[in-house]
């Protein structure tokens, strides 16, 4: 069936096992269809001619063969892939209903070619700045013993702390996270999308006005945590994909050239205790909304040796990997709180070595270059705050596990 005209051909393929499942999934579909010519649909991959289509749209990607992918960019390597991961048709509608709203043809389109998404094609070696903002003079010297190429911003620094980053390397990325407490006291507070985006835009106005260069933007933190909204801005991960979209939409309008991305999780199953929703629970409810995204954050946390090269924490990237197989990755946390500072220095120095020449992830920032909270500063940061380093730096500038120049940031 097709519906519209000229001039881009689009197949959706629909995970329908019989007559009646393509009825149920195609009428989810309608509304989409008559927003956006040509749109067909297909539930057999081997009736489809490939060389027909400019776009597909694989709808519950998990229930279609590993190699699918593979087996239509070798009929058709100028094919562009969009996937909707969801698993029922009434979920997909409301991904749609997302799309014809906003003006979203497609999910955020990239391809394999990593060297065009990310030009050095390497993993930055990252580390987060101070968590309220505006870094402190002894931060500075933690950058430069360490090499880092890349740090990670709260909105609320100033042109004074990316001038003095500048200083130290003027080719280092910077990325940056607003910032808004969606906690007072203890309490949580509802935090509107308008509410959000009317108190982050000066901030980032000012930074962005200093430095047009700054292009990454991750679009709140651990929202899967009470502290950062859940129970009062949102309930599950589904109510805060929705939140995140309208976000998203107000960012792009204002801010047409950035690239913003789906925030980190909080590690670890649900608990109570710590007002914590299970990372992969809140991430399969809310994959709707990263897939809108233009690039998807992810935290790593780890104890010991064995948790490092564990793939469902130290090395979590690979899981979502395979959730968003075709999607620009950020470790935008990562760190070890608990074994003393030599060990954490030579576990970080090999997590950097390691994630180095991973393809499609952009940077891996190490939580954190110093805070002035007395219980996280033992535990985290890179320097106390008297200023002196705690080691970890200096192992990292070592670079015993980089076997590459450092590399322009893009």
């Amino acid at each position: 069936m097709s519906l519209g005209g000229p001039p881009e051909q689009q197949l959706i393929l629909l995970p329908a096992a019989n007559a009646a499942e393509a009825s149920a999934w195609g009428a989810a579909v309608m509304e989409y269809a008559a927003a956006f010519p040509v749109v067909q649909f297909a539930r057999d991959p081997a009736t489809v001619d490939w060389l027909s289509y400019q776009h597909v749209t694989l709808v519950r990607p998990a229930s279609w063969p590993e190699d699918l992918a593979l087996t239509i960019r070798q009929a058709n390597p100028a094919i562009a892939i969009d996937r909707i991961p969801v698993d029922t048709p009434e979920a997909l509608q409301i991904i749609l209903n997302v799309r014809v709203y906003y003006g979203w043809r497609y999910g955020p389109q990239t391809e394999f070619d990593w060297a065009r998404l990310w030009p050095h094609g390497q993993a930055l070696i990252g580390l987060h700045g101070r968590s309220n903002g505006e870094l402190q003079a002894a931060d500075y010297g933690i950058v430069r013993t360490a090499r880092v190429e890349a740090v990670k911003l709260t909105s609320h620094a100033t042109p004074a702390t990316v001038k003095a980053l500048r200083a130290v390397n003027p080719n280092l990325f910077i990325l940056v996270r607003p910032l808004v407490a969606f906690n007072t006291d203890g309490v949580p507070r509802r935090v509107s999308p308008q509410e959000f985006f009317d108190w982050t835009i000066l901030d980032l106005d000012r930074l962005l006005a200093y430095d047009p260069s700054i292009r990454y933007i991750e679009i709140h933190n651990e929202p899967n945590l009470t502290l950062e909204g859940l129970s009062a801005s949102w309930n599950s991960g589904y109510e805060f994909g929705v939140w995140f979209l309208d976000v998203l939409g107000r960012y792009r309008r204002r801010y047409p050239g950035l690239q913003f991305g789906f925030p980190g999780l909080s590690p670890g199953p649900t608990s109570p205790g710590q007002g914590r929703v299970a990372a992969k629970t809140f991430l399969a409810e809310s994959a709707f909304a990263a897939q809108q995204a233009d690039w998807v954050g992810l935290h790593a946390y780890w104890v010991n040796e064995k948790e490092l090269s564990d793939g469902s924490v130290g090395l979590s990237f690979t899981e979502y990997r395979r959730l968003f197989p075709e999607k620009l990755l950020f470790i935008t946390e990562f760190g070890n709180p608990n074994q003393a500072k030599a060990v954490v220095a030579d576990q970080y120095a090999r997590y950097y070595g390691l994630l180095r020449r991973v393809p499609g992830l952009g940077a891996a920032f190490a939580y954190v270059v110093s805070t002035s909270d007395p219980v996280e500063s033992p535990r985290w940061a890179w320097r106390d705050e008297a200023g002196r380093d705690v080691g970890i730096a200096a192992e990292i500038g070592r670079r015993r596990y980089i076997f590459d120049d450092a590399p322009n940031s893009p």
